[in-house]
């Protein structure tokens, strides 16, 4: 003997679960309705959980009313074969299917004709059962209005089955998830026919019915929709955790009225009904700010959030750095995949561009404006730092410019008063001493040439017919073109051929079209030694004996002014390359 007390619980789960249902359609068919146009069928797909909607409340409403229900009821379920012949034409589009519409108008044909022969015939009525204030028991007629809603729902599910084994890849995936999902509304519907077949059990299937809206909705929506829109993914958690959190809160409030029973009195009533509200209310709130928390987290900015940020982000010393460490600080807040096609901050000299956020939420809208705030003022203090810093190495380059052609004068008529009176020396001490002179001279060059402004002007080069001169191996395609300054690009491979040669046996300038345009210049010498690597391209830091240290510190001027760059790469077979590499002028 079931008591009253689990009797009434069993009414409350049976009634959440269809109410649950029903939201949940409802409000999906809403999501698909307004997120999803583009997707083939999705009207029907929202029409068809309308109709699971429907069929819900039909079912619940007896179980709070009783046998009162019977004409709205069986009003519903009569219309029943109208979202069955939806599915069915949702199923054959879906398959590209070519007899779609003669099959559609058959199915809605059928479905018309069954549901005008429910309304006007009637298709059962609701009757007391098991505890139950009432559960609707179909008639004769109810019995072939039900069946051939069943028919069609069979036909759209064989549809699926013959196109989950003719297809391959994403689509038969899609058909399978839908397929299963169909198989759970179908447990779930056996629930229903307890009463009409006599079966003296609780309905227990019928409260998988709320995992069937989801997982239809999952399957067709999860390979061509669901997986490239973030926030069209989030947005169906968020809804359908919503709905959970109504259901648990509508279930908690009902608690008090199960354990004391329904008051005496119009007062009594109305006092324990609006008790139940407000402590149903008082449950959603929390109930809803998790769900908040969970799918759409961060939504507030503390004041200690915002230092932190302050703190981390000052730590990029360039854009791209400063982007990098953005877009990784935003993904930990609010917990989003890092991936290429994503949501992102794109930080392009001193503004900051939001790209993949027009359809977040407000809240999570708000915390990425105030965040892409803060990445915006830390590009504007790192582009002014740059300035700054250009500013300076600009006037510290000039003060040396004027050092070195000062030294220059300085140091070359002593050179030549030495080397006019080393006339009348010996041979081998002239030698030496125009060596030593020559060496000097060779420095107060580099000196000039370093410290001086380099202004390029770039026009097209023929590479081939400027290197042909060098004396090297070349793979350089014939008719690559660089823009660069003719004068300035000599001076470069000069440098860099010199160097090769004075080290290596071996020497040769290999060339690619890129974009960008690269030349590398490789020799097969001992290679760099480890400990100047990184100050490779400092002033006074050489790579061969005798060497001024300044050629390398050169070249990386004259490429800088070029908007290009000098690097140390590896290529197989050579121990030493140098690439330059141009940039856009």
């Amino acid at each position: 003997m079931v008591s009253t007390m689990d009797t009434a619980i069993g009414i409350v789960a049976y009634v959440g679960a269809l109410g649950l249902t029903a939201v949940a359609s409802l409000m999906l068919a809403l999501f698909v309705v307004t997120r999803a146009r583009a997707l083939p069928g999705s009207a029907l797909l929202a029409l068809f959980l309308v109709g699971v909607a429907s069929w819900s409340i039909a079912q619940a409403i007896p179980a709070i009313v009783g046998p009162a229900a019977t004409p709205f009821t069986a009003t519903l379920i009569a219309l029943s074969p109208l979202p069955a012949a939806a599915f069915v034409h949702l199923v054959f589009a879906f398959a590209l299917c070519g007899t779609l519409r003669p099959v559609a108008i058959a199915s809605y044909a059928i479905a018309g004709f069954a549901t005008l022969v429910g309304l006007i015939f009637g298709v059962g009525a609701v009757v007391p059962w098991h505890g139950f204030p009432g559960m609707f028991v179909p008639s004769i007629v109810g019995w072939g209005v039900l069946g051939l809603a069943g028919l069609l729902s069979v036909i759209g599910h064989l549809r699926l089955a013959q196109t989950w084994v003719q297809q391959q890849g994403q689509h038969r995936r899609q058909a399978g998830a839908v397929f299963a999902s169909s198989l759970i509304g179908l447990v779930a519907l056996t629930g229903f026919t307890f009463p009409a077949l006599g079966i003296d059990a609780y309905p227990w299937p019928v409260l998988l019915l709320p995992l069937y809206s989801v997982a239809l909705v999952y399957g067709i929506l999860r390979y061509r929709f669901m997986a490239t829109d973030l926030w069209a993914r989030r947005g169906l958690v968020w809804i359908l955790l919503v709905a959970l959190a109504g259901a648990v809160s509508a279930g908690i409030a009902t608690v008090p009225l199960v354990l004391v029973g329904r008051p005496a009195g119009l007062l009594a009533t109305w006092a324990a009904l609006a008790a139940t509200l407000a402590l149903g209310i008082l449950v959603l709130a929390p109930l809803k700010r998790l769900v908040d928390a969970v799918v759409f987290p961060g939504g507030r900015v503390s004041d200690a959030d915002v230092a932190d940020w302050r703190d981390q982000l000052a730590g990029a010393t360039d854009a791209v750095e400063l982007a990098t460490i953005a877009n990784a600080l935003l993904a930990l807040r609010l917990n989003l995949p890092v991936v290429d096609d994503g949501p992102s901050l794109v930080v392009g000299g001193e503004t900051v561009t939001l790209c993949g956020w027009s359809d977040a939420p407000p809240a999570t809208r708000h915390v990425v404006d105030r965040f892409a705030g803060l990445v915006g003022e830390t590009a504007r203090r790192l582009a002014a730092s740059h300035r700054l810093i250009d500013a300076e190495r600009q006037a510290r380059m000039s003060e040396l410019g004027e050092l070195a052609a000062t030294v220059a004068h300085d140091l070359r008529n002593p050179l030549g008063i030495v080397t006019m009176a080393a006339t009348g020396a010996p041979a081998d001490v002239r030698a030496e001493i125009g060596e030593q002179v020559a060496r000097m001279n060779h420095l107060v060059s580099d000196i000039l040439d370093y410290s001086r402004a380099w202004t390029v002007v770039p026009q097209p080069i023929r590479l081939i017919e400027l290197v042909a001169q060098m004396g090297v191996k070349l793979d350089v395609p014939e008719d690559l073109i660089v823009m660069a300054d003719r004068r300035a690009l000599v001076r470069v491979l000069a440098n860099l051929v010199d160097n090769a040669r004075a080290l290596g046996t071996n020497v040769t300038i290999i060339a690619t079209a890129g974009p960008p345009a690269a030349i590398d210049v490789c020799d097969d010498g001992p290679g760099i030694a480890p400990e100047i690597v990184d100050n490779l391209f400092r002033p006074f830091v050489s790579r061969r004996p005798g060497g001024t240290g300044l050629g390398l510190a050169i070249v990386r001027r004259i490429m800088e002014a070029h908007g290009g760059t000098v690097t140390l790469v590896q290529r197989p077979g050579w121990s030493t390359c140098f690439r330059l590499t141009f940039g856009d002028l």
